[in-house]
């Protein structure tokens, strides 16, 4: 890990990586080493850890590193990596290729059929709302997640679906409107809503 400029306090080593990635001695070596610094620690005085690993890519890691940011132990000196942001264009090519994937472009489509598809997760969203559904309520039919959150969540995947097939540059229209925006005096136009 020399090169980098970041500071790694922890190692962490999957076992099935030990056992299924590295030849019998390396992996004899590896639990050799183990074992001792750990009879090090034991000898220093200091007590056998367990710790809790999470996968940055996990959903939830960015809570945890706000837990560990409130109680000091994320920062300088506790630097620990997470995956970049995903920029708004990878999740375009992401959805788009889904699409493509699944054969949702063997025939072209119009801009109406496009739009139509996104009103209609906007009219689901709504229908749920009808229903009484919670706005943060999710539930499962058989494996698919259903609810307000993952409606709104398809209409974002189709807005980004159509910016691939329609070869938008979504993030640059999204600053160029919010930058506008910010620009507008307080209630424009005198509007209800």
């Amino acid at each position: 890990m020399s090169g980098t400029s970041t500071q790694y306090k922890y190692a962490v080593v999957k076992i099935a990586d030990i056992d299924t990635l590295l030849p019998e001695d390396e992996r004899q070596s590896m639990y050799h080493l183990l074992n001792r610094i750990s009879e090090l620690r034991e000898a220093n005085g200091k007590k056998y850890n367990l710790y809790i690993v999470v996968n940055s890519d996990e959903p939830y890691a960015h809570d945890i590193v706000g837990i560990l940011k409130k109680n000091g132990h994320w920062g300088p000196g506790n630097n620990a990596l997470l995956p970049h942001p995903i920029s708004i264009q990878q999740l375009i090519n992401e959805a788009h290729q889904n699409a493509i994937d699944k054969g949702w472009y063997e025939e072209p489509r119009t801009f109406g059929e496009v739009i139509a598809l996104i009103h209609s997760e906007l009219s689901e969203a709504l229908e749920d709302h009808r229903n009484g559904r919670g706005f943060t309520e999710v539930w499962y039919e058989g494996d698919k997640p259903c609810g307000i959150p993952t409606e709104l969540a398809d209409v974002v995947i189709r807005i980004f679906d159509a910016c691939g097939y329609l070869g938008i540059d979504l993030e640059k229209a999204i600053r160029l409107k919010m930058t506008y925006n910010a620009s507008r005096p307080r209630r424009h136009g005198g509007k209800k809503l």
